[in-house]
């Protein structure tokens, strides 16, 4: 009877093993077997060892581009989760326009990312955009900064486009939030808790688990961000708003080095291994839960 549940198990098992393998296993592992290999549009692949690796570490560039990620990774795990969260501690009270909130707060994110990007760049577009028409209503005569164009601002301007956009997460924590047991919120009612006590002594140690999910999902986003980056500014100006899917693909199609390119490929794979370990850590929980119940904050 365990033989055949067994045999059963694979063999259903087994057309989800080979997709997996087929769809993701061997790309990767053609990315990390090339990133050792000079590799180009006209050559066939020849192996040179860590020379890629040593090539793009040596390139301030490829740096900045590494520093820029990271940087968008803890803004966007921090500042973008928190926000979810706290729109959902919010929501969850049912507050007056609670649900016309909780559609216009969904509505962007809707909206595909590309197309945020295209809208942001003609909002700041200095000869048409809205801002160019405020500037003109206000009567002010300053000329409208080329925001995208200026490495002053270009990269907190690129952040704006989603970093507050953050209603999948909300959405996420609504959904845990309503599922904890009413009785634990009646019973610290009783012993005369406010809402906000009960927040942040209930609320959010039972979330721990769900706001971690949601840190890993936020920074491995960021970790392979490219289509907004790409439509407002590609990277520039100068390198304000680098990161590494832009460089991997100046890389593969400006310079046409794919084997470089594949090695900043891997880079970022153990980078957003790298992030999901980690945050697996710093949320780690205890598996188990004490009879009196104290194991489980």
């Amino acid at each position: 009877m365990v033989r055949n549940k067994r045999f059963w198990i694979t063999l259903f098992i087994l057309p989800c093993m080979a997709l997996f393998a087929f769809i993701y296993a061997a790309p990767i592992i053609t990315v990390i077997v090339t990133s050792f290999t000079k590799y180009t549009a006209f050559e066939t692949p020849s192996f040179i060892g860590l020379s890629n690796f040593k090539t793009i570490f040596s390139d301030n560039d490829f740096l900045i581009s590494i520093k820029n990620t990271v940087i968008w990774v803890l803004l966007q795990s921090s500042f973008h989760v928190g926000l979810g969260l706290a729109v959902a501690l919010t929501m969850r009270r049912r507050p007056k326009g609670w649900k016309l909130l909780r559609t216009a707060y969904l509505i962007p994110n809707i909206v595909p990312t590309a197309a945020t990007g295209v809208m942001f760049t003609l909002l700041f577009n200095p000869s048409f955009g809205v801002v160019s028409d405020l500037y003109t209503r206000l009567g002010i005569s300053s000329p409208v900064p080329n925001l995208f164009g200026n490495s002053g601002y270009a990269f907190w301007i690129v952040t704006a486009t989603w970093i507050f956009y953050s209603a999948f997460n909300t959405i996420i924590f609504l959904s845990e939030i309503n599922a904890i047991d009413r009785q634990i919120y009646e019973a610290a009612s009783i012993d005369g808790a406010t809402p906000w006590q009960m927040d942040l002594y209930i609320t959010l140690p039972l979330l721990k688990n769900v706001i971690g999910t949601c840190v890993v999902l936020a920074s491995v986003a960021m970790v392979s961000q490219f289509d907004i980056i790409y439509v407002t500014t590609k990277g520039g100006p100068g390198t304000a708003t680098l990161n590494l899917p832009i460089y991997l693909y100046k890389t593969a199609m400006l310079e046409n080095n794919y084997g470089k390119a594949n090695a900043v490929g891997v880079i970022q794979i153990i980078l957003g291994i790298s992030l999901v370990l980690l945050i697996r850590w710093l949320f780690r929980t205890r598996d188990k839960i004490n009879g009196d119940g104290s194991g489980l904050l």
